[in-house]
């Protein structure tokens, strides 16, 4: 079903639906008229635990106009080593253009949980593995780059019971010396951190039963 043969009362849920969130791209870039497809930036600070294994975010988050529409808070759970930032997978060999080409990888050692919470209250909630890569900069600063890759686990308000993934990727500046001096990170530090977010949702009522009935709870 494309757009044309929705009803003026989906239509006007949808123009609803629009109030208090990121900007919804066009619909050429959504699979079906049933997923939305939102992008959000947002702006805060990262905590990091005492013990160094976890960020806490605490971030506001806007639309691509600058416009405000909710708040992120998140919780990031590491075990990498400084080696494991600086280090990159190996490059990809072999062809690109074949299904059964080799795909170099590496076991996830950082995951990570968050909610997102819309202007008009509605939430979304998620969970999932992430990359953390250090890249330095030839004045001896460093930018901390995060990428993320979540399955949303549930919501609330218009997003109850609604499925989806969603991604993330996120930098943060290190100014030259405190890598050096061991002084990032350090317990209990707080840094400015930005990221941009992309999320594709499907709302629980176009969401069906799967294939042979639903999974066993974990």
């Amino acid at each position: 079903m494309d757009t044309s043969e929705r009803t003026l009362t989906e239509v006007l849920d949808s123009i609803a639906a629009s109030i208090g969130r990121g900007i919804e791209l066009p619909r050429e870039a959504h699979s079906s008229w049933r997923e939305e497809v939102i992008i959000v930036y947002c702006v805060g600070k990262g905590k990091f635990s005492d013990d160094l294994k976890y960020i806490n975010l605490q971030m506001d988050m806007f639309d691509l106009n600058g416009k405000w529409v909710g708040y992120q808070l998140g919780v990031h759970l590491s075990y990498s080593t400084p080696q494991d930032l600086l280090s990159t997978p190996p490059p990809p060999q072999g062809p690109s253009d074949q299904p059964d080409s080799p795909v170099p990888h590496r076991p996830p050692k950082e995951w990570t949980k968050g909610l997102w919470t819309f202007a008009d209250g509605s939430a979304v909630y998620a969970v999932g593995p992430v990359q953390s890569h250090l890249v330095p900069f030839n004045d001896g600063s460093f930018l901390f780059m995060v990428t993320t890759g979540q399955i949303i686990t549930s919501g609330t308000g218009r997003y109850q019971g609604c499925a989806g993934s969603k991604q993330a990727t996120g930098t943060a500046f290190v100014p030259a010396g405190l890598i050096q001096q061991r002084r990032f990170p350090a317990p209990g530090m707080e840094f400015e951190a930005k990221t941009i977010e992309t999320f594709r949702i499907v709302k629980a009522q176009d969401i069906g039963s799967p294939p042979g009935g639903p999974p066993p709870s974990p």
